[in-house]
């Protein structure tokens, strides 16, 4: 699950959709072709490009990229970084404006500055509300030598990044409807039957912001009969909707698809959803699902959330769950809690659960906490008291 990895290493940053990458430098295009002031909508001048390409750079890797306006928080970002904040890497819309150097070898004191105020301005927002903004998303088709132009890998960036174009030429498109963008992903998704190419575009649908116009696409790959990998990469991104309807269906999915690959995908995906009703699922499913896993997923996830609801959940299934798999699954997810919250329900579950195997549970987790209470509770265990 290639599209699906990458993705998940930027899930836990809170900067976003954003992956980091070794230090090595970006390549530049080789060639920019600046087609974006021709007539016609993008799938027109995609054609146009892929045609003129076949004749121009025949048994030669290209790109064919394009933007769209997308609403993210100010400081969120989709796309790859390289060498750190501080890297002095040309952005994509640099690129796109002509430069082809950094403004300056090395940065001056008051560039210095204007990063050092911006850090600290990130710190004291941290834990608030973000800023909602526009920004440029980029999406940019790399096609592989052949008779015809051969599809080979689907990435996304905002055009405030640096992007790795490995000295391949670049015919840009320039900006392009949501509608449009979203119509070409879709239709490439029909062309191609490559598992990679087809989880890159999934990646790609689920990057455009309009619920309206990416869940129907998203749950016919979830419901449809497509590899368990992509439909599990589809669950991913209906979770990044935050939308009702979205969240919906991966509440059916989670309780009733064939695969068991796909009913987890599902429990994932209805935890990264930003709606209060997500948590009360999660909830739901931990507590009542008919499947083994469902419950399991259920149970990891809530301690991700880590709020005061789902913490007293999570003590309830540990000390009264039918299946011991799961109260030990939830034993687990308490000692996960951040900031120690779990521990209390761990001592109460150590001094008191019926079942011997479970207070051996709580006991070895509460011996993994750097904290105080669990020590104490430990040795007074130990004490037989």
């Amino acid at each position: 699950m290639r599209a699906l990895n990458r993705i998940l290493l930027a899930a836990v940053a809170a900067a976003g959709l954003l992956t980091a990458l070794p230090a090595d430098r970006p390549r530049p295009p080789a060639q920019v072709f600046d087609r974006s002031a021709e007539a016609g909508t993008i799938a027109v001048k995609l054609d146009r490009v892929l045609a003129e390409a076949a004749r121009s750079a025949a048994g030669k890797a290209f790109w064919a990229g394009y933007a769209i306006d997308r609403l993210m928080g100010e400081d969120s970002h989709i796309g790859s970084f390289y060498g750190g904040w501080a890297s002095r890497d040309l952005p994509v819309a640099a690129i796109l404006a002509g430069k082809s150097a950094p403004d300056g070898a090395a940065p001056a004191p008051a560039d210095l500055k204007r990063t050092a105020s911006a850090v600290l301005d990130r710190l004291e927002r941290k834990g608030r509300p973000e800023k909602m903004v526009i920004k440029e998303l980029g999406f940019f088709l790399k096609y592989g030598p052949g008779k015809t132009p051969v599809l080979a890998e689907v990435r996304m960036s905002n055009l405030e990044l640096s992007f790795d174009f490995e000295g391949a030429p670049l015919y840009w498109m320039g900006k392009a409807p949501e509608d449009g963008s979203f119509g070409i992903v879709e239709a490439l998704y029909g062309r191609n039957q490559g598992l990679d190419i087809r989880e890159d575009l999934i990646a790609a649908a689920g990057c455009h912001g309009s619920p309206q116009l990416v869940l129907p696409f998203l749950g016919r790959v979830l419901g449809g009969g497509d590899p368990d990998e992509l439909r599990q990469e589809a669950a991913f991104w209906m979770g990044q909707q935050n939308d009702p309807e979205g969240l919906r269906l991966l509440i059916n999915a989670a309780k009733t698809d064939r695969s068991e690959e796909v009913r987890e995908g599902a429990v994932f995906g209805i935890s990264q959803v930003e709606l209060p009703a997500a948590a009360d699922e999660l909830i739901a499913l931990a507590k009542g699902a008919d499947k083994r896993d469902v419950r399991k997923q259920a149970v990891f996830w809530l301690s991700e959330l880590a709020s005061k609801k789902a913490g007293g959940i999570l003590e309830e299934i540990a000390a009264g769950d039918a299946d011991l798999e799961i109260q030990e699954q939830a034993v687990f997810a308490l000692s996960e809690l951040p900031g120690n919250e779990g521990v209390d329900a761990l001592i109460r579950l150590a001094k008191t659960h019926r079942d011997a195997r479970i207070r051996k549970k709580a006991v070895f987790w509460l011996g993994e906490c750097d904290d105080p209470r669990a020590l104490e509770a430990i040795i007074a265990i130990l004490k037989g008291k």
